[in-house]
């Protein structure tokens, strides 16, 4: 199971666990967890690589 895949899981069905067993999780599983759903936005500040020779560009979120 790669890397995206878990990131979706956790993107799709986070709110509802945390409906139901909010009370359960400590403070800090829940802040670790919102940073990996949102790791890689480009939200939270990017790296921009550019190509020398063709001008194209990519942009890598933080």
């Amino acid at each position: 199971m790669g890397k995206g895949i878990l990131r979706q899981i956790f993107i799709d069905h986070w709110d509802d666990f945390v409906k139901l067993y909010g009370h359960k999780i400590r403070k800090n599983v829940l802040s670790e967890v919102k940073k990996m759903m949102h790791c890689g936005s480009i939200a939270n500040g990017y790296i921009e690589y550019k190509c020398p020779d063709c001008e194209n560009s990519k942009k890598i979120g933080f």
